[in-house]
């Protein structure tokens, strides 16, 4: 009985084996490393060209073995690449179908379910492939064409060309109007190639797992951290708050001009007060832009996302009174914060009370 570690391990292979299939045939289809080969009119040799050469060569002729063995010149052609195999037209049985422009999402069911009647030999025994030639709108139908290529006529090539360790055999087959249908797509099984995607993928999910893991390890710490930087903060803004009250504490003058002097600076502090409880009743979404005094009031410009959640701050602060917005609010270019004007009326701070 297998361990539950084992079960894991095969477990994740076999998850990890799907995207490595993709990723090298995703590989295999952006590789410019492709050859076309044709077998020729007497069937007895492949005519091989690079089907990606700039420059016009002569196409190489190797003879097809009989026995299935690959010559050396036929191995260095195609080896680990794919081959594009045309066949010649005697080959292949040529049929055409009709059918209703409906079934066009199912052709190729329909095809295979009716091959027993388009080829004379056995379904097991042949290759076949289909390509619409065209479509009627007026009649409603479309033309298929069929090709059917018996296994026994290619077995020789495909032999040469699997012996010669191509990576994949792609054989068409000419149709009498000009085009090619594809009849076969035969991949070889190569283990290495994919055995090293899964290993570079185990890896890479292996170094996020082991990632997942720090950052779990890491975030208390740093949440520590941030708190301690926030408590920091918060004393530092109570000590401005309590620097900010001592200052806004008028003083008592023995004098007559004395006072008048302590008067003045107390409108001064008085107006440092209504800046303090401004910032203390504003929605932690809004803010400033310009605040100005005159006759005892505030005018305050701004942006917001709630117009009327200030009006209520100020209000519900108990620091100011009589708030009304100056205008209409205009909508920011962000589409989400509004610009306000608001007149007020602070509570202004002197000797302690309120007045």
């Amino acid at each position: 009985m297998a361990s539950p570690f084992t079960a894991v391990i095969r477990g994740m292979d076999d998850w990890i084996a799907g995207p490595a299939s993709l990723l090298d045939e995703l590989a295999r289809v952006k590789s410019s490393s492709r050859v076309v080969a044709r077998v020729t009119d007497d069937e007895s040799a492949l005519e091989i060209e690079p089907a990606t050469s700039r420059k016009p060569t002569a196409a190489l002729s190797i003879p097809i073995s009989p026995d299935g063995q690959a010559p050396a010149a036929l191995r260095t052609a195609v080896n680990g690449k794919t081959v594009h195999l045309g066949i010649p037209a005697s080959w292949m049985i040529a049929r055409r179908v009709e059918l209703p422009m409906e079934a066009a999402s199912h052709v190729e069911g329909i095809v295979t379910s009716r091959m027993g009647a388009l080829s004379p030999l056995p379904a097991s025994d042949i290759y076949f492939g289909h390509r619409i030639l065209g479509i009627s709108h007026e009649a409603r139908q479309i033309t298929v064409a069929v090709a059917i290529v018996a296994k026994s006529r290619v077995a020789a090539a495909l032999a040469c060309l699997n012996a010669a360790e191509a990576r994949q055999v792609v054989i068409s087959a000419p149709l009498p109007e000009g085009d090619a249908v594809r009849v076969l797509t035969q991949r070889q099984r190569i283990a290495g190639t994919r055995g090293r995607i899964k290993f570079v993928l185990a890896g890479i999910l292996g170094a996020s797992l082991v990632a997942a893991v720090m950052a779990s390890a890491v975030r208390p710490m740093i949440q520590n951290s941030y708190a301690e930087r926030r408590a920091a903060v918060e004393m530092r803004a109570e000590k401005a708050r309590q620097a900010i009250a001592l200052a806004a504490t008028p003083d008592k003058a023995d004098t007559a001009p004395e006072q008048e002097a302590l008067n003045i600076k107390d409108d001064a502090i008085s107006a440092l007060g209504a800046l303090d409880d401004l910032a203390a009743a504003l929605p932690t979404h809004s803010y400033a832009i310009e605040v100005s005094f005159a006759n005892g009031g505030m005018r305050l410009s701004g942006r917001t996302r709630d117009v009327p959640e200030v009006l209520t701050a100020l209000e519900s602060s108990g620091r100011f009174e009589d708030s009304k917005l100056v205008g209409p609010a205009l909508r920011g270019e962000d589409g989400v914060t509004s610009e306000f004007e608001v007149d007020t009326r602070p509570l202004i701070r002197t000797g302690g009370q309120l007045r």
